[in-house]
Order: structure tokens, then C-alpha cells, then sequence
């Protein structure tokens, strides 16, 4: 950690004004800082997520990633029309359209009839996760060997998960637009967000609306974020980390990534052994996230939040995403059967500075405890 004395913190008129507006209704929250070598007020911090995609390479032609094309992957649509064609054989309702929903929800771990076309190319977004460079292995954009994330070989061919895809598109509205989507990180301990050897990221769901500019497409720093203690806890967890140029990084973590559209069923992503990668400012963040993706939690996550005909959009196929996820699992193996039931991943994320607002039983209790040990030991392990 940093032991340097801090320099004065001088804030802008921006910054006091957004200070004077929240300073009676919260005790030790976090607020604007200078882009140098100088603590944020309290030493804490904090940022919401305003962006969450899986890290999928996307080239203009599709031709380094997807050389097969990305129109000719399979989705529902196409699949039904090859397992039962249009050749006056009479079919009951049973052995169709049921069959084919049975396998969405229940799919069956066996050779898929369908063909699959997987992402390849050399570069994909991702962290160095085993600490070996694999034939499997990827480049990351910036040149760094060894990056695991299987999970883009199965979906990044997959139009709902490319620009322009359906699934992508909305989950990004959500993302931004429904409460129930909010996802917070607090940093503490924070010396410095250049230089700093010993800092604690804590990961909240959040409560309230995310600030925009008028046209409500531009995240603004500086809004606040009151934390869900109630019904969050599945979302709260934390680790250590450091600060090196710039640039957090973590020590592995669960990360729960709430996930809902359309008012309809909640669900969420989960990921084991997250480490965080991410670019710091006083005003926002981004980077990547790199860990390992639940098979199980990613296929029900889709199921419960997007219906088959809504899936069919973007030609994803659950039930033959699901037999491609396990093939290419490469983390957390079952201890019965040897089968592995995570798979690596990556997300890119972009986040904005916000204060965090805290429930007055903690601001009671602050002293006693400190508050990340505090949220952390009332969490549900994943």
C-alpha cells in the first residue's frame, strides 16, 4: 500500500456541487477525484456498470473469427425445418414442437445431429487464467499470450451475441435501463488509483436509476447508488487487488451478474475464480473481467429471460449451445463424473463513477466493523 502522505484534494465546482447535494444523506460514501497520485476522499471509491458484454472478437468481414460465415449457424428455425421436413409425413404435436422444447430446457449431454460452427481466429478478449500458454490459448487485442476463454469458440459465431444481434442489443438496454440489473464495485483502502499494492473490490447490486446527460445516452459521474442488502446478497462478494499504472487488478472471486428482460424472470450469470482487469479514472472504468462461466447458470440464464421464438432471432439453438459449452468446458471438473462444468470466459465492461449510499444500520455500525467485511461475511457463497 501506498504510504505516502496524500496531497490536498481540491475539488471542482462539479464536484462540490454533486458533494453538497448528498453530504447529509451519507456517511463515508466516495466522490469526483483528481486523475493523479492523490486518495479519493475516504479512500473508497465506487462505479456502476453501464456496459456487460461476453468478449466476442467482431472483424468487418467475419472472415479471421468466423470463415465459415455467421448467417449459416443454425438456430431453432433452421434446425426444425431439417429434423422434421416438409415431406407429408404426419407428426404429432408430442414428437415436434414438444421434443424440440424439451431439449431447450433439458437438453441431453450426447453428439449433437446439428453442425455447429465455432469462432477461431488467434485474438479473443480474455486473461491469462491458468498461468500457461496453450495450443487452445488466445492473444488478447493488446498482444498478452495465454488468454483462456473457450466460451467465445462456442457463442462468437452466434449472431444474437455479435453487434446487431437481438439478444445482444436488448441485454444491453436492460442492462442500463432496468434496476434490477444494477451492478456496483466499491474499491477501499484506496491510496492512490495510480499506484496502489493492497486495495479491496467488493461487488453490490445497486438500487437506484444511473445518471445520463439530456440525451440519455451519455453516463454522467458523480450519482448515487444506494446498496441492496436485502435482496442483493447472492451479488455481493470481494477480493483483494492492487493498482499498477492505472490498472486494477484482482485476485480471483465469484461474480454474479444479474440478468433480467423484459420484466419477465430474473436470472443471472455466474462466474468463478473472476479477476478483474480494468482501467481506472476518477470518472470511470473499463476493461475485462476474465474467469470461468457456469454451464448450467449460462443456459438457464437464456432460457428464463428470452423464449425460444425471441432466441430464434439470433440463430441460438440452446439445447446444441449447451452439448458445445460442455465440449469445450475447461474449468471446475464435477468430482463424481470427471465432466467439467465451467467454461472460460470474458466480459468487457464499462463502468461510471458513482457515491454509494449505505443503510443506516451500517452507517450505525461503521466503527464497529468495517463495512466490506461486513457485506462480505453476510453473503451467500456461490
Amino acid at each position: 500500500m501506498n504510504k505516502q502522505q496524500t496531497k490536498t484534494w481540491r475539488p471542482s465546482m462539479a464536484s462540490r456541487m454533486v458533494i453538497a447535494g448528498v453530504a447529509l444523506a451519507t456517511v463515508g460514501g466516495t466522490s469526483v477525484v483528481r486523475a493523479d497520485d492523490t486518495a479519493p476522499p475516504g479512500r473508497s471509491i465506487g462505479y456502476a456498470f453501464y456496459a456487460i458484454e461476453w468478449g466476442i472478437t467482431q472483424t468487418k468481414d467475419t472472415k479471421e473469427e468466423c470463415p465459415q460465415g455467421v448467417a449459416e449457424q443454425l438456430g431453432p428455425r433452421e434446425q426444425y425445418k431439417i429434423q422434421f421436413p416438409e415431406d407429408g409425413t404426419k407428426r404429432k404435436f408430442v414428437d415436434t414442437q414438444m421434443l424440440r422444447e424439451a431439449d431447450t430446457w433439458f437438453p441431453k449431454a450426447e453428439k449433437d445431429q446439428f453442425q455447429f460452427r465455432q469462432a477461431a481466429g488467434k485474438t479473443a478478449f480474455g486473461l491469462d487464467l491458468d498461468g500457461k500458454v496453450k495450443p487452445t490459448d488466445f492473444t488478447s487485442p493488446e498482444g498478452k499470450p495465454g488468454v483462456d476463454n473457450q466460451l467465445f469458440r462456442v457463442i462468437g459465431c452466434i449472431y444474437n451475441y455479435r453487434v446487431g444481434g437481438s439478444l445482444q442489443n436488448f441485454d444491453q438496454i436492460y442492462q442500463k435501463k432496468m434496476g434490477i440489473n444494477r451492478l456496483i464495485i466499491e474499491l477501499t483502502d484506496v491510496d492512490s488509483l495510480v499506484n496502489d499494492d493492497d486495495v479491496t473490490l467488493t461487488t453490490y447490486r445497486g438500487r437506484d436509476p444511473l445518471v445520463t446527460d439530456a440525451t440519455g445516452n451519455s453516463f454522467q459521474p458523480g450519482g448515487t447508488q444506494r446498496i441492496d442488502t436485502r435482496w442483493g446478497k447472492d451479488f455481493i462478494h470481494s477480493s483483494k487487488g492492487k493498482i499498477v499504472n492505472g490498472v486494477l487488478m484482482t485476485q480471483p472471486m465469484d461474480f454474479n451478474n444479474p440478468h433480467e428482460v423484459a420484466y419477465q424472470d430474473a436470472a443471472y450469470d455466474w462466474m468463478r475464480d473472476a479477476r478483474f482487469e480494468v482501467k481506472l479514472t476518477p470518472d470511470g472504468a473499463q476493461g475485462v473481467i476474465g474467469g470461468y462461466a457456469d454451464i448450467e447458470a449460462f443456459h438457464r440464464s437464456r432460457n428464463r429471460t428470452w423464449s425460444t421464438h425471441h432466441l430464434s432471432y439470433g440463430q441460438q439453438s440452446s439445447g446444441s449451445v449447451y452439448r458445445e459449452l460442455l465440449k469445450a468446458a475447461d474449468g471446475f471438473p464435477d468430482p463424481k463424473t470427471g465432466q467439467n462444468t465451467a467454461i472460460s470466459a470474458a466480459y468487457t465492461v464499462k463502468l461510471v463513477q458513482v457515491r454509494i449510499l449505505r443503510p443506516q444500520k451500517e452507517i450505525a455500525d461503521m466503527n464497529a466493523k468495517p463495512a466490506t467485511k461486513q457485506f462480505a461475511d453476510s453473503s451467500t457463497a456461490k
